[in-house]
């Protein structure tokens, strides 16, 4: 473990401040307990953390330097022996705890989806958010409502599940990929509104009405983006991919639709799941590495184009 502390990687290549002063606290999930299909996203944020390193710090859609922000990098939340998901995801829960007691912007690197649902409750637990006021964006392939799957309640085919059930309003993009009950489940509870991807494509008027709900949007936000989101060629590598995704400058358009352009909401953290790397190519990793930029850009560069 010291060997890897003292190699890890630092965002952008940037060097690290205290978690105290720090505008954002990247936390290292390697988690993949409850793969399904495709595995490797424990390797994920380490080579997305590498990734980083590659990233140009001057946002040019912005005219915004990342190297205007400060970074903290936590030490990853690695599965003990003996570990559940269940176990796993209440030492993370403890871990996310402490970390959001700081006043900078929390950012998970998964791993697999399932412990969005860990993040947003420490978080919550710890900035004293009631659920029923949180609405989290849900940039995904899958609708993540399954109840349980292959036994597991806490698996990352529930990812959205639990937090739903808690209160929480649900707006998921890009899905292609869901079971009728869990689509069933969404609209009776009147809390999930979801985008299709094929619904989204082409200009479309769901596309135009995604836009508003997304620039008319208030309040506490958490952002979660499943790399298998995207379209297929973006992120080969990911556990579940699906054809049919969102393109680059889609998804682009709607981050900073909600985090640049509305000022009426808050986002108070974020994650990035299910890369997966590859032998041979680094475009899994490097894809989420800028979008992690972007959405940094996007919700920081907005206080700076507001002075």
């Amino acid at each position: 473990m010291t060997t890897e502390r003292q190699d890890r990687a630092r965002f952008l290549g940037l060097d690290d401040v205290a978690t105290s002063v720090a505008d954002v606290l990247l936390l290292p999930v390697p988690f993949e307990g409850t793969v399904s299909y495709g595995k490797g996203t424990a390797a994920a944020p380490a080579a997305i953390l590498r990734a980083s390193q590659e990233i140009e710090l001057w946002d040019e859609e912005l005219n915004y330097e990342l190297n205007s922000l400060s970074y903290s990098t936590g030490e990853p939340v690695f599965p003990a022996e003996g570990d559940t998901p269940g176990t796993f995801l209440v030492r993370l829960f403890g871990r996310v705890q402490q970390l959001s007691q700081n006043l900078g912007l929390l950012v998970g690197i998964g791993g697999e989806h399932s412990v969005t649902s860990a993040i947003v409750r420490g978080l919550c637990k710890t900035k004293g958010i009631a659920f029923s006021d949180l609405t989290v964006l849900h940039f995904d392939a899958h609708a993540d409502l399954r109840s349980e799957y292959d036994g597991w309640r806490q698996s990352h085919a529930c990812a959205m599940r639990p937090l739903v059930d808690l209160g929480v309003k649900l707006i998921s993009i890009g899905v292609r990929s869901a079971e009728r009950d869990e689509f069933v489940y969404g609209e009776e509870t009147g809390r999930v509104d979801t985008f299709f991807a094929q619904g989204l494509a082409n200009g479309s008027e769901q596309e135009e009405k995604l836009l508003s709900v997304l620039g008319n949007l208030s309040g506490d936000v958490y952002l979660t983006i499943d790399l298998d989101s995207l379209e297929v060629h973006l992120c080969p590598g990911t556990g579940t991919p699906q054809p049919g995704g969102l393109g680059w400058w889609q998804l682009l358009r709607y981050l900073r639709t909600v985090l640049h352009e509305n000022r009426d909401c808050r986002l108070v953290g974020c994650d990035l799941v299910e890369t997966v790397p590859m032998p041979g190519t680094q475009v899994n990793e490097f894809v989420a590495a800028r979008l992690l930029a972007k959405v940094l850009a996007y919700r920081f560069g907005r206080e700076s184009a507001g002075r």
